[in-house]
């Protein structure tokens, strides 16, 4: 009984860590941490630390920056990271920092929604959703983030299933 209770305990706090590395850059937990989650889980956060851990970022830290302008950066450079890390694709690295880019960090929900309605790359769905569904969490529609979420949750990407799974269930809005 108390084995199953930490390991309920350790899944949650393993799907969160997971969370916010998708949704807020964060470092992804490391593998051994996801000995718990699904087979498909384990092996995608096995090839997404690999990635993460040989990313290079194709965007120009802004030059005499302040310190607002580098968070910004920062904050663009986490999303290039996480698509990077997420999308085994060989045009990952060049949508990432296009994405990263045009990303409007301060509407995040209303940004992905309008570029989910004509996607040039569908592939990046996924992680949309989750954006947008975890944006909506945190602002003042959270009817609306169950139905984005969901979305995200059915989306076949195995850490965002992860990280869907865990918004909807704890209605968590994420902070850094």
């Amino acid at each position: 009984m108390v084995r199953e209770v930490l390991s309920a305990v350790v899944a949650k706090v393993v799907a969160a860590a997971i969370a916010e590395a998708l949704v807020l850059g964060a470092p992804m937990p490391a593998a051994d941490a996801g000995a718990g989650l699904p087979a498909d889980a384990q092996k995608q956060l096995i090839e997404y630390r690999s990635r993460e851990a040989s990313f290079k970022s194709a965007l120009t830290p802004p030059p005499g920056a302040d310190r607002e302008e580098r968070a910004l950066y920062d904050k663009r450079v986490a999303v290039e990271r996480v698509i990077v890390s997420l999308f085994p694709r060989r045009d990952a690295a060049k949508i990432a920092s296009g994405f990263a880019l045009d990303i409007d960090l301060e509407h995040v929900a209303s940004f992905s929604d309008t570029l989910l309605r004509d996607l040039p790359v569908p592939w990046l769905a996924p992680y949309l959703n989750l954006l947008a569904g975890h944006a909506k969490l945190c602002g003042d529609s959270p009817a609306d983030a169950k139905h984005t979420l969901t979305i995200a949750q059915k989306s076949g990407v195995p850490l965002i299933r992860i990280a869907a799974e865990y918004l909807l269930a704890e209605n968590a809005c994420l902070e850094k």
